[in-house]
């Protein structure tokens, strides 16, 4: 293959396979024609060009004045054996002007786990800003087929809308394991990644400082983001309605599909057994229009359903989970800034109190408790001193965590601004292309059953004598001597989009009846 063809899968080694071999592989991801060592020393498995092609809407870049200076594409997974473990990784292609990176072009690969791992330090570094989700992992009956080319492409769509959504963010595109993730090679990154992994136990404890923070900030949040929580909750409750709208009408769709495709050959056979006459000619100009429309139906709204609606709408589900998560770490700052507050308010109550019992030296060492050894007067000095000591560094750590807060407040504003902007077209080209996906199946249809009215009308204007030995009446077909089917003609209309999307799909039988 050309090395400029960016939707060639990468050259690797052949090395012959049996035939029931390739046979068993048949249907899945297995269905490899080439084999190689990685640098890692694990065997590559290469799919075939026809089984993992580019997505349409990321073939090429485009580097003009106006062009962005960063760049990303995954595509083209590679199925890796090795002793211990089968996995897939995706080729990462970078093009960038930007100064801080010494190519302008880079390709890696990443296998899941490594999208993972730069989602945490993304949060790590970035806790008040939103970071994009990644496509969950396979469910256990999932796990059973991850390796089958529906799934490996759904998930290397959802990675790559990950990766583009990060790299047009104006402040995580900026990190620097954003950039060895991007330009490191395998075994580099795989050091990296070791360097600076966040252990297991540290990630336990910031998820239950996480939920406890949640629980602890109900009714301390602020009214600001509240509305925003709420909206967004608002949100995912509809969108998840519309998918699991568009399931049953997909369901309903395919029984539909099954039934339309019986049509033909009932018909077809009907013709069969009828003589070579005009009956006949008609039966098969409806097989051939029901063929033809039943193949639209699954072209535009079968075989487009997963890649164009339901992938797009649960990719943006797991964004809005996203935005949960940054509200959450923002309310867990906020909890910490109030927590510090309550703890230095006490401090300085008890300094008052302290202060206020120094007439009486009952209640100072009542305040204090029991101490053998120091007076009350002595002690209800030390802890004065104590709180002296203390008291100031609350009030640092106070304005530290406010300052924290304030910053995490603009962080996320400036974030749900731009997601507001984002979430219109974003919503809005899920919803066009569905759209889209409906007028060319009803074109399709309209065009079909027009092409059977221009055919028909053709056949019932012809001349005496010149398709039949008998006279046909006009508006009427004749199947055979003494017998005349009535065939009424509309003349086919121009109509919009707008006009197809409000036609019926079943026509009605009334118009094709004996004559008596």
């Amino acid at each position: 293959m050309a090395d400029g063809d960016d939707s060639a899968v990468l050259e690797v080694a052949s090395e012959c396979k049996s035939e029931s071999s390739r046979n068993e592989s048949r249907g899945s991801i297995t269905e490899i024609s080439n084999y190689s060592t990685s640098l890692e020393g694990s065997v590559i498995a290469s799919p075939s060009v026809e089984s993992f092609s580019l997505l349409p809407e990321n073939n090429g870049f485009d580097f003009s004045l106006d062009s962005k200076d960063l760049q990303v594409r995954v595509d083209n997974p590679q199925k890796h054996l090795d002793p211990f473990e089968t996995y897939i990784s995706f080729r990462i292609t970078t093009k960038t002007t930007r100064e801080e990176f010494s190519e302008k072009e880079y390709v890696v690969r990443r296998r899941y786990s490594d999208f993972i791992w730069l989602r945490q330090k993304l949060v790590e570094d970035h806790p008040t800003h939103l970071v994009p989700a990644i496509p969950a992992k396979h469910t256990l009956l999932g796990q059973l087929d991850r390796y089958s080319r529906d799934f490996v492409i759904c998930r290397m769509t959802m990675l790559n809308r990950y990766m583009n959504r990060v790299v047009n963010h104006p402040i995580l595109s900026c990190n620097a394991n954003l950039k060895t993730f991007l330009t490191a090679k395998s075994t580099e990154f795989s050091s990296h990644r070791k360097a600076v992994n966040t252990s297991l136990l540290n990630r336990m404890s910031d998820s239950l400082q996480n939920l406890t923070t949640i629980y602890a900030s109900r009714g301390q949040r602020n009214h600001e983001f509240e509305a925003v929580n709420d909206h967004v909750t608002t949100l995912s409750d509809k969108l998840l309605a519309v998918k699991q709208c568009g399931q049953r009408i997909y369901k309903e769709r395919k029984e539909f599909q099954m039934e339309s495709t019986l049509m033909q050959p009932i018909l077809m056979r009907w013709a069969s057994s009828e003589a070579p006459t005009e009956m006949n000619k008609v039966l098969l100009s409806v097989a051939s229009a029901i063929d033809a429309c039943t193949s639209a139906h699954r072209r535009n709204l079968l075989d487009t359903f997963n890649a164009d609606f339901q992938q797009p709408l649960t990719e943006y589900l797991m964004y809005v989970d996203a935005i949960k998560e940054a509200l959450a770490r923002r309310d867990s700052i906020q909890v910490e800034y109030e927590a510090t507050v309550d703890k230095m308010a006490k401090k300085r109550g008890e300094k008052d109190n302290l202060m206020g019992g120094a007439e009486g030296g009952a209640g100072g060492s009542g305040f204090l408790g029991f101490n053998l050894w120091k007076s009350g007067t002595e002690a209800r000095e030390d802890r004065l001193e104590k709180l002296g000591t203390s008291i100031p560094k609350l009030v640092k750590q106070a304005e530290l965590n406010q300052d924290k807060l304030e910053i995490a407040n603009e962080n996320l504003r400036s974030d749900l601004h731009r997601w507001r902007f984002e979430k219109k077209e974003d919503l809005k080209k899920i919803l066009l292309k569905m759209a889209d996906n409906h007028v060319k199946y009803y074109q399709e249809c309209l065009s079909a059953w027009e092409r059977l009215a221009g055919s028909s009308t053709a056949s019932s204007h012809l001349a005496p004598g010149t398709a039949s030995s008998h006279h046909v009446a006009p508006g009427s077909c004749s199947s055979a001597p003494g017998h005349q089917v009535s065939f009424n003609m509309v003349e086919p209309r121009k109509v919009d989009s707008a006009t197809v999307m409000d036609m019926p799909l079943v026509a009605s039988t009334d118009d094709l009846s004996p004559v008596s």
